[in-house]
């Protein structure tokens, strides 16, 4: 559910419809823009260059938001870095690349290593938003790894970085993960009330896997302590929203354009070079 975006870092003028459609959860909309940038790209050879990498974290993140294509996602993040040294750019990839490695539960060396070089001291100097997701994702693999105290105050440190900076997508990431710290040690109150503050954040942004993921947490919350009309009403949301994504998913990899997730190396794939 976790996904970063930072507009200025990742994409060109032309690709950032991708990450709005995203937001929106139109994976199919993603990547009908994401076909329209390469059919751009192939007809202006000598802008490519400049715009390879953003188009392979474009897509890195278009398959980060598919259920079974994280093999896809991180082999789109690798192929950017080969195209762009811009510290900003490497540090969003870096960190992305990371949440997929958490969530593949990939060797641990493999994730160390990488949550080394996205430490928040690293990040690029005067990047705010780029630190304050570093903090998350550190108190994310310290969740994951059951080290709760250190979880929670990365994740607070997120809060207070991305509410100076009015980061929504991250506050309500922190919020929602706190929750589920707070959930596991039994203190649904101060879960509810974290969680609940996740919710309504993605409900203004609007970020529909973040409230599809608070509404399941909310419903798990408020069946714990016994409130079953409240759970009700957020598994209904919960069940809107995944019918919802679901039917979108099956559109989304049916299309030709899905073939996009297949290009790694110098040409585009032959479906899409056709669709120009």
């Amino acid at each position: 559910e976790i996904v970063l975006f930072n507009y200025k870092a990742v994409v060109s003028t032309q690709s950032t419809g991708v990450l709005t459609h995203l937001l929106k959860g139109s994976t199919s909309g993603a990547i009908k823009e994401l076909q329209k940038c390469t059919a751009v790209y192939q007809k202006h050879h000598h802008t490519l260059k400049h715009h390879r990498a953003s188009l392979h974290t474009a897509l890195g993140l278009y398959a980060m938001a598919l259920p079974d294509a994280l093999d896809n996602a991180l082999a789109q993040f690798n192929a950017a870095l080969k195209y762009t040294s811009e510290p900003e750019q490497v540090s969003f990839i870096k960190l992305n690349s990371a949440i997929v490695h958490i969530k593949q539960n990939l060797p641990p060396e493999q994730l160390n290593s990488l949550l080394e070089s996205i430490e928040p001291g690293k990040m690029p100097n005067k990047c705010h938003s780029l630190k304050a997701s570093s903090y998350c994702i550190q108190g994310l693999a310290a969740l994951v790894e059951g080290r709760m105290k250190d979880a929670k105050s990365k994740l607070r440190e997120t809060l207070v970085m991305a509410n100076k900076a009015d980061l929504n997508k991250l506050t309500s990431c922190a919020f929602v993960l706190l929750g589920d710290i707070f959930l596991k040690m039994e203190n649904h109150r101060d879960a509810i009330e974290m969680v609940r503050s996740a919710h309504d954040i993605a409900n203004r942004i609007p970020d529909v896997g973040l409230q599809a993921w608070s509404a399941q947490l909310l419903n798990t919350l408020y069946s714990r302590t016994g409130d079953e009309t409240r759970a009700q009403e957020y598994e209904t949301v919960r069940a809107k929203l995944s019918a919802t994504a679901a039917t979108e998913v099956e559109t989304t990899v049916n299309s030709p354009e899905h073939c996009l997730l297949q290009w790694l190396d110098s040409e585009f794939p032959p479906s899409s070079m056709s669709m120009v």
